[in-house]
């Protein structure tokens, strides 16, 4: 992996880091969350590899896996494809991603993601979807947010597409 791709990863992980710690983690506290850079924000429309030949249909789905964007996709392919279980657990040395997967389309469809918010244990991803008619292209598109190491808790992220709630996962992290 790149040295500037690490230092990016490591920026983004302290500052949601520092942004659990200093919210309080405490629900009702009426935190305003804080935002977080979107460079290492990875965006595929091929999550599964890109053949719609013989897969099934998959749906929109929050998942996490822990480790890089890389080792997020393999987690993703074996939960869809091989009938893995999705983790909803994790230890604090873990490094968290968010896996926002749209599903999967006989045609082109993309997902942006648009901002992601810290509010205390609360994960808010905005994301806009896009279709682009009159492509015989599959995709599976997918974004990965990196959230790094994240204390002790009780999660949840929350999907939001064109401002409506569409999504909702919770994790947890432990000692």
């Amino acid at each position: 992996m790149p040295p500037i791709f690490n230092k990016a990863f490591a920026v983004i992980a302290a500052s949601l880091f520092l942004a659990l710690q200093s919210s309080g983690q405490a629900e009702g506290e009426g935190v305003s969350g804080k935002e977080l850079e979107l460079g290492n924000v990875m965006v595929t429309l091929y999550a599964l590899g890109g053949s719609a030949a013989g897969q099934k249909t998959y749906g929109e789905e929050i998942y996490l896996a822990k480790g890089t964007p890389r080792q997020a996709l393999i987690t993703l392919k074996q939960v869809l494809l091989e009938g893995n279980r999705p983790s909803r657990s994790f230890k604090m040395k873990d490094q968290i991603e968010v896996i926002v997967f749209r599903g999967s389309f006989l045609k082109l469809s993309k997902i942006a993601i648009k901002k992601v918010v810290l509010k205390g244990s609360t994960i808010e991803v905005y994301a806009e979807y896009k279709d682009l008619p009159g492509t015989d292209v599959a995709s599976q598109p997918a974004a990965i947010i990196p959230a790094g190491q994240l204390p002790p808790g009780k999660y949840t992220v929350i999907l939001f597409v064109d401002n409506n709630l569409r999504k909702k996962a919770e994790f947890s992290v432990s000692r």
